[in-house]
């Protein structure tokens, strides 16, 4: 085989870099090192962690939906009821971080430059972010299976009582009537 960009074949190359053994290991050992840091960007970043994330997120939704369900059993006339809550996200955290900003106001332009700075605490040997505050998932809807959604007046009420407790439109809300158990 003949390189052909340089008209040199693989031997004449071996033979000119025999001299420079070192050098040429570095050359070798920095292209991998690039080559491994260009592969990482396509790994997973912490599976471990994406997975407690989930895990945690999953655990809100049970609970949040035991706790409904509980609720709105309450209610006159609604009977057995089920609950699932769909949520748009996961928890979400917001970090503390130092703000400079900037700003220049030449005659025809003005320019405001901002520069953020995430805060780390150090315990031990890590280094942490410090979390300002942590923000619940948002609810995307909620479904009521329930004994007596036939009733409008009950279905009226089930629906008020989650627009309130949750904050969500009755758009998001589907109250439906449970099937009787048939053996």
């Amino acid at each position: 085989m003949h390189l052909r960009a340089s008209g040199l074949s693989w031997k004449a190359l071996r033979a000119k870099l025999r001299g420079h053994e070192k050098q040429a290991l570095i050359v070798l050992l920095c292209a991998l090192a690039l080559t491994f840091l260009a592969l990482s960007e396509w790994l997973p970043r912490d599976a471990g962690q994406d997975a407690q994330v989930q895990t945690d997120t999953r655990q809100y939704a049970e609970s949040l939906e035991a706790r409904l369900s509980s609720l709105l059993s309450r209610i006159d006339g609604a009977g057995r009821t089920q609950v699932l809550v769909t949520l748009r996200s996961g928890e979400e955290t917001v970090w503390a971080r130092n703000e400079k900003s900037d700003s220049t106001d030449d005659a025809d332009q003005s320019r405001v430059q901002c520069e953020r700075e995430y805060i780390l605490v150090r315990t031990g040997s890590t280094e942490t972010g410090l979390p300002l505050r942590t923000v619940t998932p948002q609810i995307l809807g909620v479904a009521v299976v329930c004994e007596g959604a036939s009733d409008p007046q009950v279905r009226q009420n089930i629906t008020q009582t989650l627009t309130a407790a949750l904050g969500i439109g009755a758009g998001h809300i589907s109250v439906v009537q449970m099937t009787s158990e048939r053996n």
